[in-house]
């Protein structure tokens, strides 16, 4: 086992700058790989031209996945912070029960409660993460372009006008609880053309690991960042439709008037249920992992050693996610079957895939160098606090298994009223709290890890270092809040108690800083990847990997590799037979071997 990268490292390196102008050989399913993609996406490359209004229209019609990935990641960077904020803003109301200080009666506290988890869960962390998947997947699984990249573009315009459309129906007094029942409509058309828009571009992302993949790189042998990504993409295809039909049946009954109360509206709520809920919200886990498992290779300099192992206990963990999606959660209209066996087990079971993807990693902590880096500590942080999740999940678990013991066993134990008031209590928001700053780690650690390979530069290590530990620290004392509360039976938002305690205060206090403190971390990543797109950082790329996107320039030619690779292993760039120069009749030797070439080009 080879512990780190070697030598050959900065030789493949000079070979994929020397041939980065070369078009590429393989088209693979792409739509954009063909000739006429190849010239716009080139021009695309060059200064930007003096007219606003071209550079705009080179913009929106680029079928570059570089670019398409950096607007998505800008974007869905501002919309998550604007998320956060909000729901720090609702957190402090929440905070006196005695009355409304910012909200003005409890429908506006749940409209905005109800916007900051919108704009949290599909304006920030799920787009962020197919921002992350559409500027790095190809590059890792050696394909020249992005399957469809056009419908991604699209799928990004197309989510971006329905956000804002999303914003405005709440501005308007619509969404859950409104009191407008044409902003109530556009709550539910803005937010179903926002999940339609994200299938679409997860559909893009699919497609390339599974069907553009370079020679020689089979399924078991793509990175894991890149099976993390394809593993999310697939749940979210199967999952975000059968919310979108959802929505479409609020849409009739809010139309029509089978919801003509703003009491009925607030059951709106509950659409979400199927995908925040635990274990369905682990679905955002999976990718986080992945990234962790990544940042831990690379950044220790010694590649993961079970590599199939972890690819295995990730996609346990992904079918966890949706079984518990299928089995347990309701649909608009119906309860929460928060005594379901299925339910019960798949919560408890969903430590394992998350335990063990550590433990697999944490081989490499322990025989390789632990370089304090961002990428680093924000994944195993990510990783840790989704764990921490899966963990306190487990308390909503207790009167159910006490009461079956005690039903099919006559053990005579039973579950006191707290315990069985978990299961509706703020303990979902401890969960979510955890879910949502493993994310938001995630994608902190993705943006640093391959910054220099999405810009071309380095994004600052010290901020984001201490973007991370704000995330951690928010992500951690937003659940302890939340758990207090629960403890102290706090109705599951965004339900407000009838009868106030101290205690429930209290954590409904404390929660509300752990927001504020998460979104100062999403700030600080805002301000990097917003400085990244103006130019700002380092210019020498700090760190390599040792699999594909690091075996060509950062940021990389159109086409991406100058000859499409061949693979062998896992980790191309750690195999002595690894090569990326192309061969000509009149350079290659009787061997095919053109190294010497190859070499006196590069010195050259």
């Amino acid at each position: 086992m080879v512990e780190g990268p070697t030598n050959s490292f900065a030789f493949h390196r000079s070979l994929a700058e020397v041939h980065s102008s070369m078009p590429p050989t393989d088209t693979a399913v792409t739509d954009s790989a063909s000739p006429e993609t190849l010239t716009e996406a080139a021009a695309s490359t060059v200064d930007a031209p003096a007219d606003p209004a071209a550079a705009v229209g080179d913009l929106i019609a680029t079928g570059d996945h570089k670019a398409i990935g950096r607007m998505w990641m800008t974007a869905s960077a501002l919309f998550l912070l604007a998320g956060l904020v909000i729901g720090a803003i609702a957190g402090f109301e929440h905070a006196d029960l005695g009355g409304f200080a910012i909200a003005k009666d409890a429908d506006q506290f749940t409209q905005l409660w109800s916007l900051g988890r919108d704009l949290v869960m599909f304006g920030g962390l799920v787009p962020m993460f197919v921002a992350l998947a559409i500027a790095v997947v190809p590059l890792q699984v050696g394909a020249s372009a992005l399957a469809f990249s056009r419908g991604a573009a699209a799928a990004f315009w197309t989510w971006l006008a329905a956000t804002g459309i999303l914003i405005l129906s709440y501005i308007m007094n619509g969404g859950p609880a409104g009191g407008q029942t044409d902003f109530a409509v556009l709550w539910a058309l803005a937010l179903a053309t926002m999940l339609a828009a994200i299938v679409w571009a997860l559909i893009a992302i699919a497609t390339t690991v599974l069907g553009a993949r370079t020679t020689g790189m089979s399924l078991e042998r793509v990175p894991v960042s890149a099976w993390g990504f394809l593993l999310f993409a697939i749940i979210g295809i199967l999952a975000l439709p059968v919310v979108i039909g959802e929505l479409g049946l609020a849409y009739i009954d809010i139309k029509y008037g089978y919801l003509p109360t703003d009491d009925s509206r607030f059951g709106l709520v509950g659409v979400l249920n199927s995908v925040s809920f635990a274990p369905a919200i682990y679905w955002l886990g999976v990718p986080t992992l992945g990234i962790a498992v990544e940042a831990i290779s690379t950044h220790t300099g010694r590649p993961v050693r079970f590599h199939r192992s972890v690819l295995v206990a990730l996609g346990i963990l992904a079918a966890y996610s949706f079984a518990g999606d299928f089995f347990s959660f309701s649909w608009r209209g119906r309860p929460v079957d928060f005594d379901n066996g299925a339910w019960v087990l798949l919560v408890v079971v969903s430590i394992i895939p998350v335990l063990s993807t550590l433990a697999l990693a944490g081989e490499s902590l322990k025989k390789g160098t632990f370089k304090v880096r961002t990428p680093l500590v924000a994944g195993l942080l990510g990783g840790l606090v989704l764990l921490l999740g899966t963990v306190v999940a487990v308390l909503l678990v207790v009167a159910p298994v006490i009461n079956f013991f005690n039903t099919n066993f006559d053990t005579g134990q039973v579950a006191d009223d707290t315990w069985s008031f978990l299961a509706l209590s703020s303990m979902h928001e401890a969960i979510r709290a955890l879910v949502a700053g493993a994310g938001v780690l995630g994608a902190i650690a993705g943006v640093h890890h391959w910054g220099h390979k999405i810009w071309g530069r380095t994004l600052d290590d010290r901020a984001g270092l201490l973007s991370a530990l704000a995330a951690a620290g928010g992500a951690v004392v937003w659940a302890a809040g939340s758990v207090v509360s629960g403890f102290a039976e706090q109705p599951m938002l965004p339900v407000v108690a009838e009868s106030a305690t101290s205690s429930m205060e209290t954590g409904n206090l404390i929660a509300a800083i752990g927001i504020a403190l998460l979104a100062a971390g999403a700030a600080l990543t805002l301000l990097q990847v917003l400085g990244a797109s103006a130019g700002a950082g380092s210019a020498v790329e700090p760190w390599r990997g040792a699999t594909l996107e690091w075996a060509t320039s950062s940021p990389p030619p159109i086409g991406n590799f100058p000859v499409a690779p061949v693979v062998s292993s896992a980790t191309p760039l750690l195999d002595e037979d690894f090569n990326l120069t192309p061969v000509s009749d009149d350079t290659a030797d009787d061997s095919g071997d053109n190294t010497d070439q190859a070499v006196e080009e590069a010195s050259a």
